[in-house]
């Protein structure tokens, strides 16, 4: 009966989507991965064949997104653009989102508005929502979401406060509410994204994660040099790979794929998608031979440049000087 009254009296549905296909307890098993499990400070998760969220016990947190190494769960954020946002336990006149810990570093970046920007939450140790650890998600979002402007050249100062009340900041180069209300959402969507030109955000392609897509579009909007280190992780194969079909079966992404009949040459070539590839280290966890490691000096040609030759083996030759299939 508690139960009951809890589903009918909360306003609205808060817990993550969740996407089976990129979730690593489910490519691999809950014993690979449980951080979502884990983080809940409701304990609204389970892991059986796939994970599992009740939703009368998840109260939108988003702490379990945050710590998902392969963005299997996502939150929807809706907000409009603001120099202060708050979470939903603070009080006052000013955009509010149901609590800090759902927001993705890209959701910073379209949030950001040219000049400083408030993030408000309440005492999250005593808050019936989050935990202590959403501060810390809150901090680690705004330093992702740092480097990123830093690219684009574009100015960020993102300050982060406890309090009880926070009011809009009303500058003269923001929005008026009135405006908000009277020109819709889209148009609202339409003037941010003028704001943030040549940046535009989307998600065009459903076998990568939202977040992923968002942040790629980001580092290409601003058109770095080639040579220049990227915010980007990927794989390195050493020498001894066997190449097993393990990493490419645990990748989420499909981002590893074995070439037996390479066009240019024998032999077999493991080769790597940089752009579907998350950093998730599904592969370097998975590896029976542990040959593979996560390097984050990622160069923005090695992440534009189309498919990589992450390892290749020359063919083994037969007993009469021929080559071996």
């Amino acid at each position: 009966m508690d139960d009951l009254f809890r589903l009918l009296f909360k306003a609205a549905s808060v817990e993550p989507t969740y996407h089976e296909e990129f979730c690593l307890a489910v490519k691999q098993s809950a014993s690979v991965c449980s951080e979502c499990h884990d983080v809940c400070p409701h304990q609204a998760i389970t892991i059986k064949r796939k994970v599992e969220i009740d939703d009368v016990d998840c109260t939108g947190c988003g702490l379990c997104v945050q710590v998902c190494p392969s963005q299997a769960l996502e939150t929807n954020v809706r907000y409009q653009p603001s120099a202060t946002l708050k979470c939903s336990r603070v009080s006052g006149k000013t955009e509010t989102v149901h609590c800090l810990g759902r927001l993705r570093p890209s959701d910073l970046v379209l949030l950001n508005t040219g000049k400083k920007t408030t993030l408000a939450h309440a005492d999250c140790n005593r808050c019936p929502i989050g935990s202590e650890a959403t501060k810390e998600t809150i901090e680690n979002t705004r330093k992702t979401a740092e480097v990123l402007n830093e690219l684009l050249g574009r100015r960020f100062e993102v300050i982060i406060v406890e309090t009880d009340t926070l009011e809009e900041d009303l500058d003269k180069d923001k929005l008026s509410r009135r405006d908000l209300f009277r020109r819709g959402w889209r148009n609202v969507q339409h003037v941010a994204a003028e704001a943030l030109a040549p940046l535009a955000i989307g998600e065009d392609d459903d076998s990568l994660p939202t977040e992923m897509q968002r942040q790629y579009q980001i580092i290409e909007a601003a058109n770095p040099d080639l040579d220049a280190l990227v915010p980007w992780r990927l794989p390195r194969v050493a020498e001894g790979c066997i190449l097993c079909p393990v990493c490419t079966n645990v990748c989420p992404t499909q981002a590893f794929r074995r070439d037996f009949e390479a066009a240019d040459r024998e032999g077999t070539v493991l080769t790597l998608d940089p752009e579907r590839c998350m950093g998730c280290d599904a592969c370097v966890k998975a590896c029976p031979v542990k040959v593979i490691t996560m390097d984050e000096g990622v160069t923005w040609e090695e992440l534009s440049g189309g498919e990589l030759e992450a390892y290749y083996r020359e063919p083994k030759k037969g007993p009469k000087g021929g080559f071996a299939r």
